[in-house]
């Protein structure tokens, strides 16, 4: 499938194939994670991620990495999850 450019405002950089979501809710984005792919929120800042580290989830904020302690905010209603198509570290 072809990817495609979408005209106008975009809320994410991210190419998308036609007619696949570009995001997702929490428990996909944690699908994601054990798979091995990092994910972020649209709402979260640019160099912000998560992802497995040595059996942990963990994120990668403010230029360290943490063990990550979920909140209800992250998984409730939350259908800003992106993938990671790079990360810095």
């Amino acid at each position: 499938m072809d990817i495609q450019p979408i005209e106008g405002d975009l809320m994410t950089p991210i190419p998308r194939k036609q007619g696949k979501a570009i995001t997702m809710s929490f428990p996909n984005a944690m699908k994601e994670v054990i798979k091995g792919n990092k994910v972020t929120r649209l709402s979260w800042s640019n160099e912000d991620y998560c992802f497995l580290k040595g059996e942990w989830l963990t994120i990668y904020t403010k230029g360290a990495f943490h063990t990550w302690l979920v909140s209800e905010g992250d998984m409730v209603d939350a259908q800003d999850w992106v993938l990671m198509t790079k990360a810095n570290n």
